[in-house]
């Protein structure tokens, strides 16, 4: 690999080589944004010809948003199936993102957390746009720090009743649903809760199975951390296992829909890259990270909102591609800390302990040789710092002499 490249490791896991700096990554973050921005700019020019960035906009359309700034492009949303007449209006939009290696498809749709007013939307959708098994990817919980950021849409415990979809028709067409919870289990690789549903047409009696998996341990406008950086990663092949295939578009949500669906959608892509070896060798100028960002926001508006989120992913194939590399030098893998908080119910027991004492002394070992790295590199540009201004002052002296 070129030594440019931002995802190039060192011979050695631990060598002090960094990939990219922190003032780099905001550099290129702000170009990301530069770009957005310009596209946003286009698509409110008024023109005879509509920009394909333009956005939705309108009473119904703020009535059916969570925040009034983030909305789908209208020439790249989902339409509901209404009747003709009824707004297909939902703010969600169709992600598709193809491998380097072989061109396949994978298939999302980003969309807000739903409000208490268009929960019902949300259902009809699926009942669209998806095959069964379907899954739903939530990466927030209802509320966070006393606000709501998603309406419970569906069945909380095997206690609750089955919500009824749309009991009010408001389209008209008598489309009624009825969700219901079949089970509910802890996944301890992941720390999400898994509840399998079944949403019911009332008038035809056909079902549809959907995993709805949650994942509650990622602060809004954040990035998990320590120990939950690592879940993240379990949680993307859950998602995979329980879809009925790469066609079926899988439902990804937080809160707005952007700043965690990117981040997720976006390691799921370029961990499977890595995977599939596309990485392997990237040459100088192409930034597989970069790009892959460019291409979500040119289908949803601030995806990957956050420059942490950002870094989050450069931070996380970074350490995927150490633990390939070890994997292929016959060394032991990194034994990082990873404390599920729970086991998993599946298999009817706790996840088997690990060497507790073991493997916080080789997590300490990681975080030490990062820092000690990074606290040379500082070191040295201190050093550098002194020397130049002892070396100014030195001209100085001498030129004082030289005039006296």
């Amino acid at each position: 690999m070129s030594s440019s490249s931002p995802l190039q490791v060192p011979g050695s896991p631990h060598s002090s080589k960094r990939s990219l700096s922190r003032d780099k990554l905001a550099e290129k973050f702000e170009s990301l944004g530069w770009q957005e921005r310009k596209r946003i700019a286009e698509g409110a020019l008024q023109t005879n010809s509509p920009s394909q960035w333009a956005r939705m906009t309108g009473g119904l359309v703020a009535q059916r948003n969570r925040y009034m700034n983030v909305d789908p492009f209208a020439a790249n949303r989902v339409q509901l199936k209404v009747p003709e007449g009824h707004d297909d209006y939902i703010n969600a939009s169709p992600i598709i993102i193809r491998s380097s290696k072989t061109g396949a498809a994978k298939n999302y749709i980003a969309t807000q957390g739903p409000k208490d007013n268009t929960h019902h939307h949300l259902w009809r959708m699926i009942w669209h746009e998806c095959a069964s098994p379907a899954v739903i990817v939530m990466l927030t919980q209802p509320y966070e720090a006393g606000r709501e950021k998603c309406y419970q849409y569906y069945p909380d415990n095997m206690e609750s009743p089955p919500i009824i979809v749309n009991e009010h028709d408001e389209f008209g067409d008598e489309v009624v649903f009825e969700v219901s919870l079949v089970s509910i289990r802890e996944d301890g690789k992941s720390r999400s809760t898994l509840r399998e549903l079944e949403i019911k047409d009332r008038a035809s009696g056909k079902t549809k199975k959907v995993w709805h998996i949650l994942w509650p341990v990622w602060p809004d406008f954040g990035v998990p951390e320590g120990p939950h950086k690592h879940l993240l990663v379990n949680l993307i092949p859950l998602s995979e296992e329980k879809n009925a295939g790469e066609e079926n578009p899988r439902i990804v949500h937080c809160s707005a829909g952007v700043g965690r669906s990117g981040t997720f959608i976006a390691l799921d892509h370029l961990l499977a890259e890595l995977e599939a070896g596309a990485l392997d060798d990237v040459p100088d100028g192409k930034d597989p990270v970069e790009e892959t960002v460019e291409i979500l926001r040119s289908q949803r508006m601030m995806m990957v909102q956050q420059d942490s989120q950002f870094a989050l992913i450069y931070e996380t194939l970074r350490e995927k591609w150490v633990d390939r590399w070890r994997e292929r030098q016959g060394l032991p893998p990194i034994k990082r800390i990873v404390d599920s908080g729970r086991g998993s119910s599946e298999e009817g027991g706790t996840d088997a302990k690990r060497s507790g004492d073991a493997a916080e002394v080789d997590e300490r070992d990681t975080k030490v040789a990062r820092f000690t790295s990074e606290l040379e590199a500082e070191l040295r540009q201190n050093v550098e710092r002194e020397r130049l201004a002892r070396l100014t002052e030195l001209e100085a002296e001498l030129r004082q002499n030289a005039a006296g």
